[in-house]
């Protein structure tokens, strides 16, 4: 083959290669929509001290509250994001401050007694929606994954705030369950999710 008929070849190519159609694909993305809010009560945590029967315990203390996912935890979901479509005001992390004044009475008897704090917490359900370009979401969007599809369905717990950006929360006085006499007939019937510090 002569060099012309070399050059000539290659430019042929080249404008076959240029003019070929190119498929353009367009991503599949997924909008995590929130289905339901519902306020329950989270997982209760405990005041260090404890006071016997008759006494009153008066705390300050305070405690980091986190968000738990208890479906689709794995789907590359933001917490965050997933709260622009809730009805509480919630966060993923906050504060339970148990402020000064804050009281119970022990009931009198020869047990002891601590205090329960009970953090409120939104349990968001909701499901992955397959969008069309010309949709809106109103949180961060995911790339089509292995895992991800059409109505796959996510569930988490995110704590609520109250007014002032802390943990809404509410108390129970407890029986502590590592001190005598805590089954005697007649103790605060919440056991305390945790041991009792001694009364000193």
């Amino acid at each position: 083959m002569l060099l012309t008929d070399l050059i000539l070849t290659s430019a042929f190519l080249s404008t076959v290669a240029v003019a070929a159609p190119q498929i353009i694909y367009d991503p599949i993305m997924y909008c995590p929509l929130v289905d339901s809010t519902t306020e329950i009560a989270g997982k209760a945590w405990q005041i260090g001290l404890s006071v016997p029967g008759g006494d009153t315990i008066s705390v300050t203390e305070t405690h980091s509250v986190g968000h738990t996912w208890t479906v689709g935890g794995d789907l590359g979901i933001s917490a965050g994001g997933v709260s622009a479509g809730v009805s509480f005001s919630v966060s993923e992390t906050v504060t339970d401050a148990v402020g000064e004044g804050t009281a119970a009475k022990c009931p009198e008897g020869k047990w002891h007694c601590s205090m329960a704090i009970v953090p409120s917490m939104a349990l968001i359900k909701g499901h992955l929606h397959n969008q069309d370009n010309d949709e809106t979401c109103p949180t961060n969007r995911l790339w089509n994954e292995d895992g991800l599809g059409e109505g796959v369905k996510f569930e988490l717990q995110m704590p609520i705030k109250d007014s002032s950006g802390n943990g809404k929360w509410t108390y129970d006085v407890c029986t502590c369950k590592n001190l005598e006499h805590w089954a005697d007939p007649g103790h605060p019937a919440v056991l305390c999710p945790e041991d009792c510090t001694p009364h000193q």
